[in-house]
């Protein structure tokens, strides 16, 4: 069998990627155009090709190029979501609603025999209809076929965060459309599954970037699969070597007055002033959201407070409501480090629709067409 190889539009960090990568396909490209993202995708993807690049001056034959590939089997990718975000403004001239027709456009240069584009419920709701509509019939004049949009909470399928997202995929003619995966049917990890083990950080010292080399607290068999500890069954990526710190610990520090807010708010609750939710430590995370880049006004996300702690939570603390392996690396800083990890598809979710999709190839290998 030949390599099953992936293309990512979009990519930030690579949680898209390392879901692909986790169900068997290949990652060879990632593309963004922040260098700092593309800086901690060549970090995650060392056998990886990277672009920092903005996708609308870019060709198809430029992504095949610079993937080493005359065709790939996967083109994926998740266009900008602030746009179409019900938290965020949703402004009707916001120019990233184009990079949706981007995606089109790449997909008809580069032919890939599949394609997914991952974007925020609002992109179904009327306001964004027209451009849904016309990136279908793009599609469809392209020579490609279309199934129902999938909405999918990633609470359905092991991640301990709720977190719905909607994945458009497509397959070229003559190619068997993907079903939609399965929810797992149990219960999500809780926040204290996710991050629970890490508590024995709090009052440690830590390095000059935020990095753990101590000990870690009994870890659920959740966060001991994201550690290394327990060996993930479904996983089919490459090893990577267990990093020796734990990176992205670094705590905020919060005024005494803010630290004395956060801490008679209730687990589960908003606290009024911030609006932050304080974390239920038997409940999944609310949705980790990402902050914008200063050409977009440098806002940091909403971050919920800790469940045992005065404090939001830490960028390692995000990463792992978001199924993200401890040895997968972001920003060192705060701030463009959780704006990473809130941009990236979790990788759990990220495998179960790679794995509907590498279902199809199989069928599709098996009748020799």
């Amino acid at each position: 069998m030949e390599d099953r190889t992936v293309i990512d539009l979009f990519a930030g960090a690579g949680g898209f990627s390392l879901g692909f990568e986790q169900a068997g396909f290949v990652p060879t490209l990632g593309v963004d155009n922040d260098e700092r993202a593309v800086r901690a995708y060549a970090v995650n993807f060392p056998d990886s090709s990277v672009l920092a690049a903005d996708a609308r001056l870019l060709a198809g034959s430029e992504l095949l190029d610079a993937a080493s590939l005359h065709s790939c089997t996967v083109l994926i990718g998740g266009p900008p979501c602030a746009a179409f975000s019900i938290g965020g403004l949703r402004r009707q001239d916001d120019d990233r609603r184009g990079l949706v027709g981007e995606f089109g456009r790449l997909v008809r240069e580069t032919s890939p025999r599949y394609f997914v584009m991952e974007n925020v419920p609002g992109i179904l709701l009327p306001g964004a209809r027209g451009i849904v509509e016309e990136f279908g019939r793009d599609m469809r004049r392209a020579g490609y076929e279309l199934g129902d949009p999938w909405l999918l909470n990633a609470a359905d399928f092991g991640v301990p965060q709720r977190r719905r997202r909607v994945f458009m995929v497509g397959a070229r003619s003559g190619l068997p459309l993907p079903d939609p995966p399965q929810e797992f049917g149990t219960p999500a990890p809780t926040a204290r599954d996710a991050i629970g083990d890490l508590e024995l950080i709090e009052n440690c010292q830590l390095g000059l970037y935020g990095e753990h080399d101590g000990p870690l607290g009994q870890a659920s068999s959740y966060a001991s699969r994201l550690r290394g500890d327990t060996p993930d069954h479904g996983d089919r990526a490459r090893p990577r070597s267990r990093p020796g710190v734990l990176t992205g610990c670094d705590r905020v520090r919060h005024a005494p007055g803010v630290e004395e807010r956060f801490r008679s708010v209730n687990p589960g609750t908003p606290e009024p002033i911030s609006r932050f939710l304080r974390l239920h430590p038997d409940r999944p995370a609310p949705t980790i959201r990402a902050g914008t880049l200063p050409g977009r006004g440098g806002h940091t996300a909403p971050r919920p407070i800790h469940y045992a702690f005065p404090r939001v939570i830490t960028v390692r603390e995000a990463a792992r409501f978001q199924s993200m392996p401890d040895w997968f690396w972001v920003d060192h800083t705060k701030w463009r480090g959780y704006m990473q990890v809130g941009n990236a598809v979790p990788p759990l979710l990220a495998r179960a629709v790679a794995a509907a999709v590498w279902r199809a190839v199989d069928e599709n290998e098996a009748v020799g067409t």
